[in-house]
């Protein structure tokens, strides 16, 4: 078995978004004649970073630095920041002809023609998300009473919930090549792809395993800044006549339960366009948690790769910690982590991070991410100051918002063997 003597995450400056290439390198030639396997982990952004590059230009630095080849793309979940660049015209097409051959993405993006496999309430979930966009459309349609509802409708259209030319790409991939959509649990059978290299999917659950998959919980105590005692929200919780944001999130979240779409087409015109936003926001926040996890093991060295997966997602893998050994020692020893949801607070666990001060095994942490971008609140700045500081207690945090003017991406590289871990070099200045 070929087994890779290097292993590099590539991240581009795509501003508020994911574009991460992950470069194996192998010693010999393998059967095709290459030395390199390389793996794109999303291609999106909403907001471009101010001296970065387009996602058309993204794409031709792909092309180039894959040598034309893409042998795995990782699609995490449906948003804009995390799938756009496969659906740009320009940036798909340079995509295209690096003829992906396998394609992973969550269970949640099951094609329509394939949901027959799933069960009632799965595909009850599965026609709550598919109404996103016409939700999101419906939102648009209302005469805002104040800028700041303004702005957070503006917000919800530039996340994107249906992507039709990015998800017909991943789809056409499929087609070509293979396709895995996966759950929490399974380990993905990459030999033929990327020989000597393990691929775990640590999330998304099932609703079986997790029921609250589908809901979205402020409160919880796994987020970095907790909102309980926030006066803002308890007076947004607060009842008001019959269909409160936190009664909507309710009913919308029991996969058994009514038609989402339906209710809230019915009752929109009804009730004030702020419980409007926050319902379709509660939904917009449930997609985050269809994100897949994957912690990527390549010789000795492990990435960990969460998405914007939140607490919910997580909370499967995490409970399984003090009775997994092998689960607790994999993910005890992380080497390199992809700070989930670019910074923001309801992403990266406590329970996660604790795990690791008790390992004592330092972890660099890689921030995909533009400042200033979503601030709706105090605690929704992103991204978040409390985090940077618990991951900086852990080891070096990387930023791709910190890169030099005209320098486009970020290189954090390792041996696959021994001691030394990921050092960080940024890409030439572009001239």
């Amino acid at each position: 078995m070929s087994t890779p003597s290097r292993v590099r995450l590539r991240a581009y400056k795509v501003g508020f978004g994911d574009c991460l290439l992950l470069t194996m390198t192998y010693r010999s030639k393998l059967p095709d004649g290459r030395t390199e396997r390389h793996v794109l982990i999303d291609c999106g952004s909403v907001a471009r970073a101010d001296d970065g590059p387009r996602m058309a230009e993204v794409a031709e630095l792909i092309a180039e630095h894959s040598g034309g080849q893409l042998d795995a793309v990782v699609a995490t979940h449906r948003h804009r920041d995390h799938v756009g660049g496969f659906g740009d015209a320009r940036a798909g097409e340079t995509l295209d002809r690096l003829k992906p051959r396998l394609v992973i993405r969550p269970w949640t993006d099951v094609p329509e023609s394939e949901r027959d496999q799933l069960d009632d309430d799965q595909r009850h979930f599965l026609g709550i998300l598919d109404q996103l966009p016409a939700q999101a459309e419906r939102l648009g349609l209302f005469a805002f009473d104040s800028v700041a509802q303004a702005k957070r409708a503006a917000r919800l259209a530039e996340l994107g919930f249906k992507n039709a030319a990015a998800i017909a790409r991943l789809e056409g991939w499929a087609s070509d090549s293979k396709a895995h959509y996966v759950t929490a649990g399974e380990t993905i059978d990459v030999e033929a792809e990327l020989p000597g290299v393990k691929i775990q999917v640590l999330g998304p659950p099932t609703l079986k395993d997790v029921p609250a998959l589908t809901r979205y919980a402020k409160e919880s105590e796994e987020y970095w800044l907790g909102l309980a005692g926030d006066s803002a929200l308890a007076e947004l919780l607060q009842p008001s006549g019959t269909a409160t944001p936190a009664r909507a999130r309710r009913t919308l979240a029991q996969p058994g339960g009514v038609g989402a779409a339906e209710w809230l087409l019915r009752n929109l015109d009804e009730r004030r366009v702020s419980q409007g936003l926050e319902i379709v926001e509660a939904l917009d926040d449930v997609l985050n948690n269809t994100s897949v996890i994957l912690l990527v093991t390549i010789g000795s060295r492990r990435i960990l790769l969460p998405g914007d997966a939140q607490a919910e997602n997580w909370s499967r893998t995490l409970d399984q910690l003090k009775t997994n050994r092998r689960l607790a020692t994999a993910l005890g020893k992380v080497d390199l982590y992809k700070v989930g949801h670019h910074g923001s607070r309801n992403a990266t666990p406590k329970r996660l991070t604790a795990h690791w001060a008790q390992s004592a095994h330092p972890v660099t942490s890689l921030l995909t991410t533009k400042r200033g971008v979503f601030e709706k609140s105090r605690e929704g700045a992103v991204p978040k100051p409390e985090l940077i500081d618990g991951l900086a207690a852990l080891g070096p945090v990387h930023n791709t918002d910190d890169l030099p003017p005209d320098v486009w991406w970020l290189d954090l590289e390792a041996p696959t063997r021994g001691p030394a871990n990921f050092a960080a070099t940024p890409g030439p200045p572009v001239r």
